[in-house]
């Protein structure tokens, strides 16, 4: 059980990681985007996408 809940966790990482990088986001917080916890990539993109949707 444990380890499907971590393979669900690193694809939705995964998916984010991929999202962020189609807008252009490389490296911020010193850090590559693989090495961020994934609640910092979820905010990044939430972000990314509430801006998006106010153009």
């Amino acid at each position: 059980m444990i380890t499907q809940l971590s393979a669900k966790g690193e694809a939705k990482k995964e998916e984010l990681i991929q999202e962020l990088l189609k807008f252009g986001i490389f490296k911020k917080y010193n850090k590559q985007l693989y090495e961020l916890p994934i609640v910092v990539l979820q905010k990044e993109f939430n972000h990314l996408r509430g801006e998006l949707k106010n153009v």
